[in-house]
């Protein structure tokens, strides 16, 4: 069959497909009518809208530098037919594109040809089918397949490199060039069928080539303006360009929070914006093509510091010695700043005497004292960056005061309130001191060292306990005052035990306790001690001091006062001379006890127990020529003595008891008389004598009960011997008869029956003999 040439109507298309204009790509093709079947026009799709086709499926293959795409249809689907005269631009519907995954992008070196081909060739008719091929808008090539007489018409910048196949529809571009990178179309016309549309992607790209980082390993400083890498090498064309940081990729949005991102791609640039320490690490740049990858690193080094340091502190002694150290511990601190490079460190001690500092990043301080406590400074400096930064220490050496918090209660003037003192001096740091427990309207502290405060005076304060906290670094201790009122006012007398011829008398005033005040009076008149007077109080008051006493002076009435804000009491007292107001003398196991007393209110300092014999040698002295000697020397408080006598000269002894004050002998006891050896007691001799006499009644009554016996066994005898029956007889305090049994023989020939307590036993003869000399038994009657 003779093919058949081109009608008019493709001549006018090819016209428009070939004139190069960009502008009568699209718009001549649509504005030309199609050929229908069999010489009739067929209806088109309505305007704004492309036609549809069956699906492409694409295979692309790249041969000794020389790609090809090879396209067929996968099947055929209904879809209107193209209308005449549509104005839009060429569309292609969902559907037609290359899917992803099973083919995609033609890529092709820089120089190496593009070889497009339709696979399967379009049917070469009748009629030849019209073949269009396109990069974007521009028309490459158009020709009628099988018809060598009507050759293609070719787009003329692009003629010396095209080459069209009117066999198979083929196109040919030599050496490529970047700029023919594009989306390439091929639309396929034949009369009286739908448009066939078959595209495909063509990406050219240049050869990979040495790539460089530049600068080579930066360095920069932490807060710098910005930081810029080229990646030297890179160009358009070549493939796609990335930036990396330590092997993480880096887009257009990466950094770290801080506003717009720090490190952004720029080009072939990667910006580094305000660098941070964080920045520093290994920059890679990348190209990638679907002919390899090439990439360069640098690595990029970000100075800083010194951060302020950081001064951490350790002790032997303490659990946190961040708040203090105890005197005596061994302190070390330790110094760390931040820094690249690291930061040169050295020391400012709170101590100036200290000379030499060391430096480095510990500091060790043995045994600290309170020159210790301060500011300590740690010194760090960069020398790359030139920054220098400070870091202080306060270091707190603690030692506390000494003792306790020392409490005080007194009453103000006019006995309105009562004074809480507390003070706790010393130490280092000061210790607070605080009150507990007063009422909510007065102050009670903290207060340093010292605190009085002043509470309102009332009856209900009696018994009340007050303590006051002392807190220090190292410990804590409290006091406590208990006021309260004054009860059972009592005047006690001390007098000094020496044997000086001073004595000192003390009269305390006891059952006054704070807050009330002490005055005394002698013989109703105050007394006003001090001024170098014999009289003296004690700092509290409650104990007057009599130096030097005299009887001749001092003795008489004393009186103490006790008042103050809760209450009053007083007590009296009259102070006489030495003397005993009554004593005993008991003699006991060789020696003589003596025990005496005394009145309230007698000055005494000392007793001597003295002695005398009452049959003094003639020409003797001492105690064998009857004087007065002394034998024990004792104390004030002394109330009794055991005195052992010699032997020689022998008693009878009279004794004594001295009183003494000072050096001045009291009035003496009344003597009485010791006679020494073995003397009994009155209750033993009492005991003696009752033994006795009671011995002598149960002699009396054993004797008495012997004769009565005796002279019942003689009346038997006279009178003739009789057989007794047995009988019983009932006493007063019973109805019981007791059977008596065959008696035993005893070893005197008697037999004795048992009969109650109270009952007189009778003895008879075991055997009695009758007038004819045979034996007969006889049964012995109690009468019970």
């Amino acid at each position: 069959m003779a093919t058949q040439g081109p009608g008019p109507l493709q001549q006018l298309l090819l016209l428009f497909l070939v004139s190069g204009a960009s502008g009568a790509s699209s718009a001549a093709l649509d504005a030309a009518p199609s050929l229908g079947r069999g010489q009739s026009s067929s209806p088109s799709a309505a305007p704004g809208q492309s036609a549809s086709s069956p699906g492409l499926r694409g295979n692309l293959t790249v041969l000794s530098g020389k790609a090809s795409l090879t396209t067929g249809w996968s099947g055929h689907a209904s879809s209107p037919p193209v209308r005449d005269g549509t104005a839009g631009p060429l569309q292609v519907p969902s559907g037609w594109s290359i899917p992803r995954g099973a083919g995609g992008p033609l890529s092709v070196l820089v120089g190496a040809p593009i070889s497009l081909h339709l696979a399967p060739a379009p049917a070469l008719g009748p009629p030849s089918p019209l073949v269009v091929w396109r990069r974007g808008r521009t028309v490459l090539a158009a020709g009628t397949l099988g018809i060598e007489d009507s050759p293609p018409s070719l787009a003329p910048a692009y003629q010396a490199r095209l080459r069209f196949d009117q066999a198979t529809g083929a196109l040919e571009l030599r050496q490529a060039e970047l700029e023919d990178s594009g989306h390439y179309t091929a639309e396929v016309i034949h009369a009286g069928r739908e448009r066939e549309l078959r595209e495909v992607t063509v990406r050219v790209y240049e050869p990979l080539p040495q790539l460089a980082v530049i600068p080579a390993d930066p360095v920069t400083e932490e807060g710098a303006t910005a930081l810029r890498l080229r990646c030297v090498g890179a160009r358009p064309g070549q493939g796609q360009l990335s930036w990396s940081q330590d092997g993480r990729p880096l887009g257009a949005e990466s950094g770290d929070g801080d506003g717009s991102a720090r490190l952004r791609p720029d080009g072939i640039d990667l910006v580094i914006a305000r660098p941070k320490r964080t920045d520093q690490a290994n920059y890679t740049c990348r190209v990638q093509s679907p002919f390899g990858a090439r990439q360069a690193t640098t690595a990029v080094t970000v100075l800083y510091g010194p951060d302020p340091p950081v001064i951490t502190i350790s002790s032997d002694q303490d659990e946190s010695p961040a708040h203090y150290v105890s005197v005596g511990s061994n302190v070390t601190l330790r110094c760390n700043a931040a820094s690249r490079p690291p930061a040169e460190l050295s020391w400012s001690l709170a101590d100036p005497r200290e000379a030499a500092v060391p430096a480095g990043p510990r500091l060790l301080l043995p045994g600290v004292g309170p020159a210790h406590t301060g500011a300590y400074a740690c010194l760090a400096a960069n020398p790359r960056t030139g920054l220098r930064r400070r870091g202080l220490l306060n270091l707190t050496v603690a030692a506390p005061p000494p003792g306790s918090p020392r409490c005080s209660l007194q009453g103000s003037p006019g006995d309105r309130s009562l004074l809480l003192g507390c003070t706790w001096p010393g130490g280092v740091p000061g210790a607070s001191v605080q009150w507990t427990g007063l009422p909510r309207d007065v102050p009670a502290g903290p207060a340093p060292s010292s605190l009085l405060v002043s509470v309102p005076a009332g009856p209900q304060l009696s018994g009340v306990t007050f303590t006051c906290l002392g807190r220090h670094l190292a410990a804590t201790r409290s006091c406590s005052v208990t006021p309260k009122a004054p009860q059972e006012v009592l005047l006690k007398l001390e007098t000094d035990g020496s044997r000086s011829s001073e004595a000192l008398v003390t009269l305390e005033a006891t059952g006054c306790p704070p807050p009330a005040r002490v005055s005394w009076a002698r013989e109703g008149r105050p007394l006003a001690p001090g001024g170098g007077s014999r009289l003296k109080l004690s700092p509290d008051g409650r104990r007057l001091l009599l130096g030097n006493f005299s009887l001749d002076h001092d003795v008489g009435n004393y009186s103490v006062l006790c008042s103050g804000a809760l209450g009053a009491g007083g007590d009296r007292i009259t102070l006489t001379g030495p003397s005993i107001s009554s004593w005993r003398l008991q003699p006991s196991d060789g020696a003589a006890v003596l025990t005496w007393d005394v009145e309230r209110g007698c000055v005494i300092s000392g007793f001597e127990v003295q002695a005398r014999t009452e049959r003094p040698e003639a020409g003797a002295i001492g105690l064998s020529g009857g004087a007065w000697t002394s034998l024990l020397l004792l104390g004030p408080r002394e109330r009794s003595a055991v005195v052992i006598l010699p032997s020689q000269p022998p008693g009878p002894w009279k004794l004594r008891v001295l009183p003494t004050l000072g050096g001045q002998p009291g009035t003496p006891s009344s003597s009485q008389s010791y006679r020494a050896g073995f003397i009994l007691s009155p209750g033993a001799i009492a005991g003696i004598v009752l033994g006795t006499l009671l011995g002598l009644s149960l002699l009396a009554a054993l004797l008495i009960l012997l004769g009565c016996c005796a002279c019942r066994l003689r009346g038997n005898y006279k009178k003739k011997p009789m057989i007794f029956p047995p009988a019983t007889c009932t006493p007063e305090k019973t109805q019981n008869v007791t059977p008596v049994g065959t008696p035993q023989p005893a070893l005197n020939g008697f037999a004795t029956e048992p009969s109650p307590t109270w009952a007189c036993p009778v003895v008879v003869p075991s055997q009695v003999s009758a007038a004819k000399g045979a034996p007969r038994t006889v049964r012995a009657a109690t009468q019970v």
